[in-house]
């Protein structure tokens, strides 16, 4: 029969349930002694204080962190390739709001100059979304219209959709807005080139989430060697390419306000290996991976025994 376990009393720290129970079903140690400690600390923690506290080398810290971050993400909702709320224009709409509005009309026959034939209705009911109700100028979708048939070439209605919706959530609604965000992006090409290059990306063609990736390192001044450092101690840490992960990497360097390779190596001395700048401090990488697989096993034969 199992021991029974009494808790003494003493000062308490309320715990969400379904936190706890995302921790139990992690089958993550470092995580839950990690969340323990951040919450017995009132929510917040000093990365460097914790580590020491907790007895944890830099790798399975950055590991338990980036296990609470992921539980702790706000569910993201699935994206559709036409949003919801997005209105639905009957045919004689679109008819009459490319006869009857100028402006509109030249969107339409700018867009038939890029595709290279006449508009489908999807493609002239999401030139209207884009014009009626995200609230881009005729000025505005001519420019990205332009900027993606530089860009790629082909150009598809997908495309247009997805620019559109992205243009409007960095408000980049005018002529003006539009020339200076395509300007930018031209004097950054090299940059995130070399950028996707070290995430293992095409440049011609990187998906979302390494675009996401991209747009964070050219934001916040990481040159393409601290990314590919990332990317690296990524496939390490993981055993797999896991842009979420890197991306966490990045944000957490950020952080800490370190970004050149040497200031990441002056702060993580165990990550000059992997760019070649000397021996790398000894962790217990080996020891790290039996743990997981000792977890791996416990948690394997609970959900047998439970489910059984």
């Amino acid at each position: 029969m199992p021991t029974s376990v009494l808790l003494p009393e003493g000062e308490l720290r309320v715990a969400r349930c379904d936190m706890l129970d995302k921790l139990i079903a992690a089958g993550d140690g470092d995580a839950a002694l990690l969340y323990l400690y951040i919450l017995r600390h009132g929510g917040t923690a000093d990365g460097r204080a914790a580590s020491r506290a907790l007895h944890l080398s830099a790798e399975r810290y950055e590991r338990a962190a980036f296990t609470i971050n992921q539980l702790t993400a706000p569910a993201q909702p699935p994206k559709e390739d036409k949003p919801s709320d997005a209105p639905q224009y009957t045919a004689d709409e679109l008819r009459r709001a490319r006869l009857d509005d100028p402006r509109f009309a030249g969107v339409c026959e700018t867009a038939e100059g890029v595709l290279g034939r006449t508009l489908t209705e999807g493609q002239l009911r999401c030139l209207l979304t884009a014009y009626d109700h995200l609230g881009l100028s005729a000025e505005a979708i001519i420019e990205l219209l332009s900027y993606l048939k530089e860009e790629k070439g082909t150009v598809r209605l997908a495309d247009i959709r997805r620019e559109a919706y992205q243009w409007a959530d960095m408000g980049i609604v005018s002529a003006q807005d539009a020339q200076q965000y395509v300007t930018r992006r031209a004097n950054e090409k090299p940059l995130s080139g070399a950028i996707y290059q070290a995430l293992g990306a095409d440049p011609a063609q990187p998906a979302p989430k390494e675009q996401r990736v991209c747009r964070f390192a050219l934001a916040h001044g990481f040159p393409p060697e601290a990314v590919a450092l990332a990317a690296a101690r990524t496939d390490k840490h993981q055993g797999h390419k896991s842009l979420d992960y890197t991306l966490g990497i990045l944000r957490r360097w950020d952080a800490a306000g370190v970004h050149t390779v040497s200031e990441i190596t002056a702060l993580e001395p165990e990550s000059r290996a992997a760019v070649g700048q000397g021996p790398a401090q000894p962790t217990d990488s080996a020891t790290l991976a039996a743990w997981e697989q000792d977890w791996a096993a416990r948690v394997k034969n609970h959900r047998r025994k439970t489910e059984g």
